[in-house]
């Protein structure tokens, strides 16, 4: 060191330095990434095995915001009828409601058969064998249920032939009986064909399943046939496909979503990924329709959306936001709150912070109004939303800016707040209609049926496949959002549609067809839908009074 001059020990003493920052920064970087890759392990972890409800309740909420009521404070009739009383009791300890059950009363219309246990003389005391005089009768002690498993059967076609010789019985003239149409040539039948298909696309069963089903019950169909004949109905479904979605286009309000799937690629060892997608009608037009593309690219989108006129609510995809360039005055757009919401309940589940629960507060506020309005008409429930939402909704934006202001730029939040800010106009558009949702919950629930039924049958093998898929999964859908009985419907599509012409196509939509035939509705998915949904309403009911009795800090 006493060799080296002034200056080339600075020199060195910078280099050191220079150094020093380098690996400080490098140390710096990694340890984001450990943070960021155990966020994502964490996260993951939850989907895999933890709960997946995003409810938030903060104790500390009643110091922040004041709880809100549209109406009184009773409960509603729907409350009462559900069944859940108070979930605190006079000490405010939380209790399980109770649960009411009756005794299950078996329907008029099954058939019936005795069982009858004949009392035999040796097993009668001995004063009362061979006596004159007793009366034997029946006591009915109880019912019970059996079940008689599916069968197959033959049905042998004949057609009626007339032949008539001519006078000199030279020749001979044959007139045979008209046959009805079949929708597929096959040696299936309509209700064994929708069988097949509701099991497939409402029950999720992959074909080699169905296979083995049919082998217990004597035939052994290959499960290359089944998805052929799957296939080959669903070009002759189309026209009927077609009218569901010009009607869900016409929609005033109308959701999408989209999920991938696998596609198998020919001559190849691998799969591909391709993209199911829903769209969601309206009230007035209540049916869910799916597409199918080979990627996952605006085109697909920008193809089945061309002629759609009206609010389309989903998630904030870069898709979906690119459309909006070329949309006219007529077609909007509508984000998702829920997927804002989650954005900021992943933060606070990875590490609960003021600012984490400051937002989560303000979705608390925005959806307890939905939740008191959405039994409500759209005009009624407009206006609930400009007295209470649209207060609310200035309030969280004010307070977004303000914390985007202070906010580092590498701070996990910043992310979460810019998703909002970004399409603020598109977060706010709840508030220009009651009729257009707060989230995208209707699309989100349609495509669990092709997310559920992806992990059975795994992937497609064809791109016929893909979109017979997407025909069978728009009309089992659609009954299941209408509470119908699939196997019915389609048994009635496939035996009726053929000998149908031009219009008459129109009595098969599902919302029609169902008006025809009542018998067919599925009343226990009603009723438990409606105690669901009062049992929701009930807890939310709950926690905003409970809310409204926890102390005000000094600091609210």
């Amino acid at each position: 060191m006493d060799d080296l001059s002034n200056a080339e020990l600075r020199a060195l003493l910078a280099e050191r330095d220079a150094t020093i920052r380098a690996q400080q920064q490098t140390i710096d970087e990694l340890q984001q990434l450990v943070k960021a890759l155990a966020n994502e392990v964490a996260l993951l972890k939850r989907s895999l095995f933890g709960r997946r409800r995003e409810r938030f309740d903060d104790p500390r909420q009643g110091s922040l915001f004041d709880a809100q009521w549209i109406g009184s404070e009773a409960e509603t009739p729907e409350e009462e009828a559900s069944g859940v009383d108070d979930l605190a009791d006079e000490e405010g300890e939380q209790r399980a409601p109770r649960r009411r059950r009756g005794r299950l009363v078996f329907p008029d219309a099954l058939p019936r058969k005795e069982q009858v246990y004949p009392l035999q003389e040796e097993d009668l005391p001995e004063h009362l064998r061979g006596r004159e005089g007793i009366r034997r009768f029946r006591k009915k002690v109880r019912e019970y249920l059996e079940v008689t498993p599916a069968e197959l059967y033959v049905v042998e076609e004949y057609v009626e032939v007339v032949a008539a010789d001519n006078e000199d019985a030279t020749e001979t003239e044959m007139v045979t009986a008209p046959r009805p149409p079949r929708l597929l040539d096959c040696y299936a039948g309509p209700s064994l064909l929708a069988s097949l298909a509701v099991e497939r696309f409402a029950d999720y069963l992959p074909f080699y399943r169905e296979e083995e089903r049919l082998a217990r019950l004597g035939v052994t169909i290959p499960r290359s046939t089944i998805a052929r004949w799957m296939i080959g109905l669903a070009e002759p479904l189309m026209p009927l496909i077609e009218l569901m979605r010009q009607a869900v286009l016409s929609s005033a309000v109308a959701c999408v979503d989209e999920t991938s799937v696998k596609l198998l690629e020919p001559g190849l060892a691998r799969a591909a990924t391709a993209y199911l997608w829903t769209l969601v009608g309206d009230a007035a037009h209540p049916y869910t329709t799916f597409y199918f593309t080979e990627d996952r690219s605006r085109a697909g989108p920008e193809q089945f959306l061309a002629n759609f006129s009206g609010v389309l609510v989903s998630d904030a995809y870069v898709c979906y936001e690119s459309l909006q360039a070329q949309w006219s005055a007529k077609q909007r757009w509508a984000c998702c709150h829920a997927h804002a919401r989650r954005k900021f309940e992943e933060l606070h589940y990875l590490g609960a912070t003021r600012d984490t629960a400051t937002a989560l507060g303000y979705f608390q506020r925005l959806f307890a109004v939905e939740d008191q309005a959405r039994s409500m008409a759209d005009d009624e429930r407009h206006a609930v939303r400009q007295e209470h939402s649209q207060p609310v909704l200035a309030e969280f934006k004010a307070w977004l800016d303000q914390r985007l202001a202070t906010l580092r730029p590498k701070h996990p939040l910043r992310s979460a707040i810019q998703y909002m800010t970004k399409r603020w106009e598109s977060f706010a558009r709840f508030l220009d209609s009651g009729a257009i949702p707060l989230e995208n919950n209707a699309a989100e629930r349609a495509i669990k049926m092709p997310v559920i039924g992806k992990k059975n049958h795994l992937f497609f093998a064809s791109p016929r496949g893909g979109e017979a898929a997407m025909v069978f999964y728009t009309l089992t859908g659609t009954c299941r959002r209408l509470h119908i009985d699939p196997q019915a419907y389609l048994h009635d599509v496939f035996a009726t549609l053929p000998r149908l012409h031009g219009d008459e196509v129109l009595t098969l939509l599902p919302d029609r067809w169902i008006a025809a035939h009542p018998q067919h509705r599925l009343q226990i998915r009603i009723d438990q839908a409606q105690r669901r949904a009062n049992r929701k309403r009930a807890a939310r009911a709950h926690r905003r009074r409970a809310l409204a009795r926890q102390p005000r800090s000094s600091s609210g």
